[in-house]
């Protein structure tokens, strides 16, 4: 599977996963998702590149050299990889899903409001 198709599908799967929000009242599984999230968001350039030098033959370690891999070994590891980076989608899709719903409902933990100082009435 290419790497659009693969974000399409884990955008669609993405679209079923239900955002426990009252579990994120607790600050510490609140800390602990958006960790995870945000994890799984700094991996996925590192996996797509992976993926992409896997599924065209290349070395991973030297992008100038074909792959010493056979092709069962080539195979094996483009579907681990592949199946990791989808995984890595649905996480990124759930994150951006999760961001934007924060944004709206005006739930960020960080408010750009936090700094000002209140507003002296006459």
């Amino acid at each position: 599977m290419n790497i659009k198709d693969m974000k399409a599908d884990a955008e669609l799967e993405a679209c079923d996963i239900e955002i426990d929000w009252e579990s994120l009242e607790n600050p510490t599984y609140r800390k602990e998702f958006e960790e995870v999230l945000q994890m799984s968001a700094e991996l996925l350039p590192d996996l797509e590149s992976l993926y992409t030098k896997l599924a065209s033959g290349k070395s991973v370690l030297t992008p100038d050299e074909d792959t010493p891999l056979g092709y069962a070994d080539v195979e094996k590891y483009s579907e681990l990889v592949g199946d990791e980076l989808y995984s890595t989608y649905v996480l990124a899709s759930v994150y951006e899903k999760y961001t934007l719903i924060q944004n709206i409902v005006g739930t960020d933990t960080k408010s750009p409001l936090d700094n000002q100082r209140p507003i002296d009435y006459i």
